[in-house]
């Protein structure tokens, strides 16, 4: 509603300042016509004087003169009052009329109008709401066909081949993706985020592995300066699928470490970092369990006690590092963080002469922030 009232003052003041110069000026045109003939017989009366003082009319002539210019000066002054009053209620008229369409006509026409075209039913839609939205696949398939159109007509348009391939990847044509970023690369330079789009695209092609050319993409993105951050994550996969889990820590420890505090990829590294560790799934209670324990509280102090029968029978019968992980992970989600610790220099105790088992447990404490930043 303040909207509205805000709108009619502006369209108000709008219409204000659109008659005012025109009322001025048909003022000012009034005023200047008819004071014209007036002065020029009064200037002719005083000429007639000043002739008949230097000799140069005698008197008759300067009389029969000076009379037939005053009789026009009379005529010329009765037909200015009558034409100035004429004019006067005719400018009125018309400002009256101008007002009226600027301040009443206009606005009701163009409300009118709006009415029956616009939507004024429609909700806001701010931003944050539209950014949260889900994407609307009609709307970006009609982009992505004017891009298309415009590439077809110009394929040598670095710029429009790097601005639809991150949309391929949203609509998951990842042929189309790395080929919009390979062209983009072509065209526009090599750069730390262009290769690992690149990279990103054609290991998303592969279903998820890292296959030789998008390794290569995603080397040179990593020796950029500075070196991409998605590269290194990619590339952390690629070892860790070749079974080379310290080789992956290795590539995210640093950037994780030497990341400024409010890095915003900082969250994604945590969970690169559980992923690497392959924690097995936290312990929850069976259906049967469950039935029993209906209150928020009576299912926690459940998963609880599993909890710490793990905890125990751990410490008595060892287990292998996997139930390890387990019980540090859920020792952690439960807020224990204390004993997430105690489990953790336990399990590094028992698993000592394994690398494989240290490299897990140290990418877990790093994902859960048990150790390094903020630890």
């Amino acid at each position: 509603m303040a909207l509205w009232i805000v709108l009619a003052l502006m369209t108000g003041a709008a219409a204000l300042v659109a008659i005012a110069p025109l009322a001025r000026r048909r003022a000012a045109a009034d005023a200047g016509a008819g004071d014209g003939d007036v002065a020029v017989y009064r200037d002719q009366l005083d000429e007639l004087g000043r002739d008949h003082a230097r000799g140069l009319i005698g008197d008759r002539e300067s009389e029969a003169a000076r009379a037939e210019v005053a009789r026009r000066l009379l005529a010329a002054s009765a037909a200015q009052e009558a034409g100035a009053a004429q004019d006067s209620a005719a400018a009125v008229r018309r400002r009256r009329i101008a007002a009226a369409i600027a301040l009443v006509v206009l606005p009701a026409v163009s409300l009118g109008v709006y009415g029956a075209l616009g939507r004024p039913d429609v909700p806001d839609r701010p931003l944050a709401a539209r950014l949260q939205a889900p994407v609307d696949r009609n709307n970006v398939a009609d982009m992505v066909a004017r891009v298309e159109a415009a590439l077809e007509k110009n394929p040598d348009d670095g710029r429009g081949w790097s601005v639809v391939g991150p949309i391929y990847m949203r609509l998951g044509r990842y042929d189309d993706a790395a080929e919009a970023f390979a062209q983009a690369i072509r065209l526009l330079g090599p750069s730390g985020d262009r290769e690992a789009n690149l990279g990103e695209a054609l290991v998303a092609k592969a279903d998820g592995v890292v296959t030789d050319d998008a390794r290569a993409a995603l080397e040179r993105a990593a020796a950029s300066a500075p070196p991409s951050i998605k590269a290194a994550v990619y590339l952390a996969r690629a070892a860790a699928q070749d079974g080379d889990r310290a080789g992956a820590l290795n590539r995210l420890k640093p950037l994780y470490v030497q990341a400024p505090a409010d890095s915003p990829y900082l969250e994604g590294l945590r969970d690169e970092f559980q992923r690497l560790a392959a924690p097995p799934a936290l312990p929850m209670p069976s259906p049967e369990e469950a039935q029993v324990a209906r209150t928020a509280e009576e299912r926690m102090a459940l998963v609880r006690g599993m909890v710490d029968r793990l905890g125990e029978r751990l410490a008595a019968d060892g287990g292998d590092v996997g139930e390890w992980l387990k019980l540090v992970r859920s020792r952690t989600a439960l807020g224990d963080e204390a004993k997430a610790r105690e489990a953790l220099a336990s399990a590094r105790a028992k698993f000592a002469a394994d690398p494989q088992a240290q490299t897990r447990l140290e990418a877990l404490a790093l994902g859960l922030g048990l150790e390094g930043r903020g630890a």
